[in-house]
This record gives C-alpha cells, sequence and structure tokens, in this order.
C-alpha cells in the first residue's frame, strides 16, 4: 500500500453525489473547473481536488499498481480495474490499452475512451444522476498490463475515480436479495430496490443520458442505512449525453438492463419495475433539461419492450457465438498429433450450480495432453469414419450402436478428476458415410449447438471439447466431449426410480414439483426458436442434486428454426408423450396438468389447451405410427431397434 506524505482531501468526494436518488436532487449542479498539469512527469487532467492527490502520488506507482499492494479487481483485452487505497482513502484506477494506430483512428470520431467516461460522469453528477466521481485522467502511462495476450510495456490511458463503497454490483445484490428466506422482508427490500432502480433510470433518460452498456453489473447498490439503500451508475465510457432519447432509445435502453432480468426475476418485478419507471418519467418530465413525454402508453411499452428484449437477446447471442470458432479468454484450438484438429474450453464467464467444469479454468496444453491420452488408450490413432475401426474397449462404453459410440473418462486435474462423456459419431450406410464427409461434422454441429443453446439460457450438458481429422476439406473422423454430471439420469429412468420408491403421497410431490421444471424446459427451447425432431425422455436429463434440474443431451435433433410453426410446437410434445405412454405412475390427469401449464403463457387465451388437444392426439398418432415404422425398419437392416 502506498504511503507517502499527507492528504489533504475533502471529507466527502462524493460530495453532491450522495442521496441523489431522492427528488429533491433532482437539480443540475454546477460544472466543475477542469486543470490540466504535470505531476512527476506525468500530464494529468482533473478537476477540484485531483490536485490533493496527484501531488503525493509518484509516477512508478500508477505505472506498477501491483507493486504498491493494489488489488487487480478486473481485466480483459482491453481494460484493467484496480482497486488502491491511497492514505486510507479507497480509489478505483481503470487502465485502458489500445494501440496507437487505433486510437489514430477513433480519435477522427470520437473523444478517447478515458475521455469520454470522466465526461459521462461529470454529466451526470450536473444533472443530478447517481454515478461514480471522476478525478482525474492521463494518457501518458506506459506500463505491464495483467493480461497475459498483450505486449509487455504498453502505453496506457488511466482514470482515477472516487471509490463508492461499501457497495456491489445490481447482480450479485439482488440474488442475495432473493435468497432471503424472510417473505416479507424480501418482498419489501425487492420493491425498494425497483423503485430506486426506476427512478434513477427515468431521470438519466430525461436529462438525455443514456448509458449505452447498461447491464446489471455496471450499476451499483451502495447501502446508506439498515435496509435503505442507493444506486449508482459505474463505466460510463460508452454514455449517450444531452440529448433528448427517443422512445425508440428508451426502449433499446431498458432491454439491455432486462437481458439479465428476465433470468432472474419474475414477471411481476419487471412489470413493477415498468409502472414505477413511467411515474417517474412524469415526476422530472418538468425538472430536466432534455426531458420529453414517451410517445408509448404502457401497454404499449409492454409489448414494444418484450420484441426488443429479445431482438436484443437474438443479437446477444450470436456475438456470443462466435467465441466457440476461435481463440480467445474462453476457448482455444488445439492441435494433436495424427492431424487431430479441434476447439475446447479453457473457462466459463457465467459458472452453473450444476456444472462443475464450468467453475474451473484450463489450458491449451492440459487440454491437448489429456485427449492425446484418450486417443492412445482407446485405439484412435486411425480414422474410420463407418466405425468399423478398432473402436475403444466395450467395457468403456456406454452406448455402441450403428449411429454412435458413446463412452466415460474422468480426466485429472490439479482442482479436482473430471468425468466427461466422449462421443464418436458413426455412418449406419454408405449414403450417411459420404454425406458425413462434408463439413461441419456431427461433433462440430453438437459443439457450436450446444453452446448456442447454453449462451440463451437453455440449460443442456456443457460442451468441454471437439476434435476432427480431415483429408483436405473431407471430414474422416470426429469426437464430442461433453461434461458428465454425477448422479444424473435421464427422465425415463428418473420416473421409474421414484415412482417404486416413493410412497403414493410422495410421488404425486413428485409430478407436481417436476412438471413445471418440464414445461419451463421446452417452453424456453422453443421461445429461443430451436426445434427438437428427437424429443423423448431419454433426451432429458435430471439432475436431482443440489436441487432438482432438467438439462437436454443429445443435441442431434436439435436444430435452430427462428419462428416456429403451430406444428413444429406440437410435434415435440407429441414425442415426449409416445416416449412417457407406458411410464406406470402417469395418468390422463397428470398429462392435462402439462399440457394446461404449457399453454399457460402471455397471450395465449384460457382454453387453449383444449384447441389443442385434437390436434396433438393426431399429431401422436402420426408420430407413433412413424416411430413403429421406423423400428421395423432399424430390425430389417441392423437386428436390433
Amino acid at each position: 500500500m502506498l504511503g507517502v506524505g499527507a492528504a489533504p482531501f475533502p471529507a466527502n468526494l462524493l460530495a453532491g453525489t450522495r442521496g441523489l436518488n431522492s427528488p429533491s436532487s433532482a437539480g443540475a449542479s454546477p460544472a466543475p473547473e477542469v486543470t490540466r498539469g504535470a505531476f512527476d512527469g506525468l500530464t494529468w487532467t482533473y478537476g477540484p481536488g485531483g490536485a490533493a492527490l496527484l501531488s503525493v502520488v509518484p509516477a512508478r506507482a500508477w505505472i506498477s499498481p501491483a507493486a504498491q499492494g493494489w488489488q487487480l479487481v478486473k481485466h480483459n483485452a482491453r481494460r484493467e480495474v484496480w482497486r488502491a487505497v491511497i492514505r486510507g482513502t479507497p480509489y478505483f484506477l481503470k487502465y485502458y490499452f489500445s494501440s496507437p494506430w487505433r486510437d489514430a483512428v477513433t480519435g477522427w470520431f470520437r473523444a478517447p475512451a478515458c475521455e469520454a467516461e470522466r465526461e459521462g460522469g461529470l454529466f451526470a453528477i450536473r444533472a443530478g444522476i447517481p454515478a461514480v466521481h471522476p478525478i482525474a485522467y492521463t494518457r501518458d502511462v506506459c506500463r505491464a498490463p495483467a493480461a497475459p495476450q498483450r505486449d509487455r510495456g504498453s502505453r496506457c490511458a488511466l482514470l482515477v475515480t472516487a471509490a463508492v463503497e461499501p457497495a456491489q454490483p445490481l447482480n450479485e445484490f439482488w440474488l442475495q436479495l432473493r435468497s432471503d428466506p424472510d417473505l416479507a422482508r424480501r418482498r419489501c427490500d425487492t420493491a425498494e430496490l425497483t423503485e430506486l432502480l426506476a427512478q434513477m433510470i427515468a431521470r438519466a433518460h430525461q436529462a438525455g443520458f443514456e448509458h449505452l452498456d447498461m447491464h446489471a453489473a455496471n450499476i451499483l447498490v451502495q447501502p446508506i442505512a439498515p435496509r435503505r439503500y442507493r444506486t449508482v451508475f459505474v463505466d460510463l465510457q460508452s454514455a449517450r449525453r444531452g440529448v433528448p432519447l427517443s422512445d425508440r432509445a428508451v426502449v433499446r435502453n431498458l432491454a439491455q438492463l432486462n437481458q439479465w432480468f428476465r433470468r432472474h426475476s419474475t414477471v411481476g418485478d419487471r412489470l413493477r419495475f415498468l409502472r414505477a419507471y413511467l411515474r417517474w418519467r412524469g415526476e422530472f418530465e418538468d425538472r430536466c433539461e432534455h426531458s420529453r413525454t414517451l410517445g408509448l402508453s404502457y401497454v404499449q411499452l409492454v409489448a414494444a419492450l418484450a420484441t426488443a428484449a429479445r431482438r436484443h437477446a437474438q443479437r446477444l447471442g450470436r456475438q456470443r457465438d462466435h467465441r466457440v470458432r476461435r481463440d480467445g479468454r474462453y476457448f482455444t484450438r488445439l492441435r494433436l498429433a495424427g492431424g487431430w484438429r479441434g476447439m475446447a474450453m479453457v473457462r466459463c464467464k457465467q459458472p452453473q450450480e450444476e456444472s462443475h467444469a464450468s467453475r474451473l479454468v484450463f489450458q491449451r496444453a492440459w487440454w491437448e495432453a489429456r485427449l492425446q491420452e484418450l486417443m492412445l488408450r482407446w485405439g484412435q490413432d486411425a480414422p474410420s469414419a463407418a466405425g468399423d475401426a478398432a473402436g475403444p474397449p466395450q467395457s468403456a462404453a456406454c452406448k455402441d450402436s450403428h449411429s454412435a459410440w458413446v463412452g466415460r473418462a474422468v480426466l485429472t486435474h490439479d482442482a479436482e478428476p473430471l468425468p466427461v462423456i466422449v462421443k464418436r459419431p458413426r455412418a449406419r450406410n454408405w449414403r450417411r458415410r459420404l454425406a458425413q464427409l462434408w463439413p461441419p461434422s456431427r461433433s462440430r454441429r453438437g459443439w457450436s449447438l450446444g453452446h448456442a443453446l447454453l449462451h440463451r439460457d437453455v440449460p443442456t450438458a456443457r460442451p468441454l471439447a471437439v476434435l476432427e481429422r480431415r483429408l483436405g476439406p473431407f471430414v474422416l473422423d470426429s469426437f464430442l466431449v461433453t461434461e458428465a454430471i454425477p448422479g444424473a439420469v435421464d427422465l425415463a429412468t428418473f420416473l421409474r426410480r421414484e415412482q417404486a420408491a416413493e410412497t403414493p403421497a410422495a410421488w404425486v410431490q413428485c409430478k407436481r414439483e417436476l412438471l413445471p421444471r418440464l414445461v419451463t424446459l421446452l417452453r424456453r427451447l422453443q421461445e429461443r426458436g430451436f426445434d427438437h425432431r428427437d424429443c423423448k425422455a431419454g433426451n432429458i436429463l435430471v439432475v436431482p442434486y443440489p436441487r432438482l434440474r432438467l438439462l437436454w443431451i443429445d443435441l442431434d435433433g436439435v436444430r435452430y428454426a427462428g419462428s416456429l410453426a403451430s406444428p413444429q410446437l406440437l410435434r415435440p410434445l407429441a414425442r415426449l408423450h409416445i416416449s412417457l405412454v407406458d411410464l406406470p405412475g402417469l395418468t390422463r390427469t397428470d398429462r392435462v396438468r402439462f399440457l394446461r401449464a404449457y399453454f399457460a403463457r402471455y397471450g395465449s387465451p384460457p382454453g387453449a389447451w383444449r384447441a389443442a388437444w385434437p390436434a396433438l392426439r393426431d399429431a401422436a398418432r402420426q408420430a407413433e405410427d412413424a416411430h413403429e415404422r421406423r423400428r421395423a425398419w432399424k430390425l430389417a437392416h441392423y437386428g436390433r431397434p
């Protein structure tokens, strides 16, 4: 920790920002004086109180923050954030890395990121919007970044801001509130936080301020008293300011925030937020410089936000899909002996409760060594698109059919052993063998599709690595490695086991607990635009511990179709019905309950399930006939179904 000289700072560097969530503070604050000056060889731009800090910190401290004992909070390829405690006062240091040519090109169109973030913070404070207080910035720092992929000694810009402490990102704070076992207290705290958030965003919009990256992690929640909070904007380098927001901009901005809350809040919470937002817009309409009347009613705003949120989620999903095909922070390319090439996961941005692999960090060398061991152990040095070469030992197989070989393995890792499932596609005839020569292979499609589902909040077994062996453009062989979840079984096995082991009352309770999760699993898959042509109980995995969860597995029958027509919505229901028709303990009433819950969605008429019943019955009959014909064909050609 740096400790030099005395620090004659104002007692409260956040003066003018504390208590800004109250309506009485909506008035604008005077613009602070901006000064440029040199301190220990570095040229700084700073406001009131900045000289007191810059005069006591030597340049070497800004260049080497780790040597001062300061804490690295966040880093990626272009940003680093450090927490520094100087003379007992906490600050945050944000380093912006770039290249000279990028600075030269972007300088023609916009201000540097450090200057833009400082101006955004000052604009917000002047407009009465709660935001972090920028103190000073410089563009003369040359230091070694912590991100290993960047060149050492890169020139960068540095922005120093006052710390808002104690505080948490909104996403973490919200999850803590939602985990409170006291229902009445949880509802009260959630309602208060929703009101504060709506007030802050409404004030920002009426002041002509749009946070272009407004997700839950860019809003801080600071407790100011027992069960009293204030919300604060951070990360403002992309903020648009000083221009009245159109209806389209308002909807777009709210859709960004909705992306995280659509997974972690209820519909009621989001609707209450919109009502509060509209109420606060009216409060600030006559008190802000760039205010305007929203041209949408509450009902129109809900409809427009639903459409914008869906488009925003699709756009974000497509951006994330590109990660799985290139080297980066989350995925890496693999090169193994024998001509094998592929991709593997390095780390997961959002760890999941049931996935141990999502909490681990891997290296390219580790993946190449472990996968090469699997190849040698199973004798997979020679390619075989048809699966007629020497395959893995039968003792390792958990499925050995004409279309695929599936086996289990355990990969050694420093943190903990990692159980995996290895799937090797096979071609059942010469036509399939010819078709599978053309890329992408079934394994590559499974890799891309699995991560596409995870990027869209559709639970599935996490793909960990994919390998292909090619001759020019032709795919000779491929493997897909996915995470194996201990204790998980398919839906049919789980229901048979529970029905045989539980009492009648416990069995009824088990079905009631499972039904809404099954409805959510299927509905979420279809709402994200995916069609499942092999929706059966064997392709749904049940994870009973630590809490009951359902996941999709075996994604060969899943395709992205965009908007699904009515027959495409009913066919998966029919196939799921056929796969469970012979299961003991499932009654006609259970199927009716499932259908009613499936059609109980926003905008659906109350009797929609009754109208769908005849169509579903016909679809189930056609699917069952097709299934029997397919079964007979397999028996005739392969001697097994």
